[in-house]
């Protein structure tokens, strides 16, 4: 059963996609304290604990995971701010996305076959996040995408109403050494808000 994840160019999108085959099987965890299984840790990107620990190769993967996202979002008092680009390249929507909490709510490993242990895959699976408060506010559109339960819309000089939303899990891989995280992904989408972001958007 192959269990590799592939990086495909898509024409409709920036970036890589990665493609989990649907075949993968989610491999046991470590054993806790109690002698039970657990795939899960919740350490957060904010330093905040709880639940079980990751260890290992797990506490690796959750660690370059939340190093990537730090490239992309930033802490500030009111939570994680990243800033976006979404529609066409003629008019692009830019606007300003926050996430009141950033934390993992447990990380996923995936079987690896022999192939692609001997192409060098060591490890494959995801860091999954917990639901979080999340607002936006730039360029008029519908916030999220409209993948929010509800319908808000975003506009210039304020933030919508906080919207409860639950970030897609991050997927990983680490090959020869080296971890490698596709950038089309929900929480890494956007870049560093610089004050001209915030400027455009009309919020501090």
């Amino acid at each position: 059963m192959r269990s590799r994840i592939a990086f495909v160019s898509c024409a409709w999108v920036v970036g890589a996609i990665l493609l989990v085959p649907t075949g993968c099987k989610r491999a046991p965890e470590a054993s806790t304290a109690t002698g039970e299984t657990s795939s899960s840790g919740a350490t957060g990107a904010t330093g905040g604990a709880g639940g079980a620990q990751v260890s290992g190769v797990q506490r690796e993967a959750q660690d370059a995971a939340l190093a990537e996202i730090g490239r992309h979002w930033v802490k500030g008092p009111d939570g994680w701010t990243t800033a976006r680009i979404s529609g066409s390249a003629y008019a692009p929507d830019r606007y300003l996305r926050q996430v009141r909490d950033l934390t993992v709510d447990g990380v996923d490993s995936f079987e690896i076959g022999d192939a692609d242990r001997l192409n060098g895959f060591e490890w494959i699976g995801q860091i999954n996040f917990k639901p979080t408060p999340c607002r936006e506010a730039g360029d008029p559109g519908i916030a999220l995408e409209g993948l929010a339960d509800i319908t808000v819309m975003r506009r210039r000089g304020a933030w919508t109403q906080w919207i409860q939303f639950h970030p897609e899990s991050l997927h990983l891989q680490k090959v020869k050494g080296h971890w490698q995280i596709p950038q089309d992904t929900w929480l890494l989408r956007g870049n560093l808000p610089t004050p001209a972001d915030y400027g455009q958007a009309g919020v501090h």
